[in-house]
C-alpha cells in the first residue's frame, strides 16, 4: 500500500511539476536514524574572503598584502568575472584567485604583452600588489593595484620601468615591450 501512495504521489509531482526534470534533481533516501543518540554533525562549508569589489579607478595599497594559499587550494564560489580596466590609454586586468579566474587569465592572455607574477619565495602567491610602469622618460604609463598574483597589461612597444610595491618593499624589472609576450616574476622573501 505504502509502494502505491509513493508511486502515485511521484506521477502527481510530475504532472503538476513539468515532468522528469524535477523527478532527476529529486533525491529519495530511506536511513534509519543513527544508534546511540547522538546526531551527525554537519560542517559548514569553509568561508574565504575575496577582495573587495573591483572599482574603476587604481586604489593606493592599504595594509598588508593578501597571502593565497598555493595553486589549486581553497574554494571559491562560481561567478566573480575578471574585468578588463584602462589606465589613461592602457589596458589591464589583474587576477588569479581560484582555478577560474587563472583559467580566464589564461584566456585573456594573448590579448596582452606583458605579464607580471607575484609570490613570496616560499611558494605563497600574493595579491594587493601595487604596480606602477614608467616610461622610458619617467613618465607614469599606469599605476594601478594587482587583485590577484597575475597581472596582464597591454603597452604600445618600448622600453619600460616596472615597479611593484609590497609592505613599503619596491622592486624594480626593465622590460623592452614589443608585440610578444614578455613576462616577469617579482619574488618576496
Amino acid at each position: 500500500m505504502t509502494q502505491m501512495y509513493v508511486k502515485s504521489l511521484m506521477v502527481s509531482v510530475l504532472l503538476l511539476g513539468g515532468g522528469l526534470p524535477l523527478l532527476a534533481s529529486a533525491q529519495m533516501t530511506y536511513e534509519a536514524p543513527p544508534t546511540g543518540g547522538a546526531l551527525p554533525q554537519l560542517q559548514d562549508p569553509p568561508v574565504l574572503h575575496r577582495p573587495a569589489p573591483r572599482s574603476q579607478e587604481p586604489m593606493p595599497v592599504r595594509g598588508a598584502p593578501v597571502l593565497l594559499e598555493e595553486p589549486g587550494m581553497g574554494w571559491l564560489p562560481p561567478g566573480g568575472s575578471l574585468q578588463v580596466r584602462d589606465y589613461q590609454g592602457v589596458r589591464y586586468v589583474s587576477g588569479g584567485i581560484g582555478l577560474s579566474e587563472r583559467e580566464e587569465l589564461s584566456a585573456l592572455s594573448p590579448q596582452f604583452n606583458l605579464r607580471l607574477m607575484f609570490a613570496v619565495q616560499r611558494g605563497n602567491y600574493l595579491a594587493d600588489v601595487q604596480v606602477r610602469i614608467l616610461g622610458s622618460g619617467g613618465a607614469v604609463v599606469l599605476d594601478a593595484k594587482s587583485e590577484g598574483p597575475h597581472f596582464l597589461a597591454q603597452l604600445p612597444p618600448g622600453r619600460y620601468t616596472v615597479e611593484v610595491n609590497v609592505r613599503d618593499q619596491t622592486q624594480r624589472q626593465t622590460a623592452q615591450v614589443g608585440t610578444r609576450q614578455t613576462r616577469l616574476n617579482f619574488y618576496w622573501r
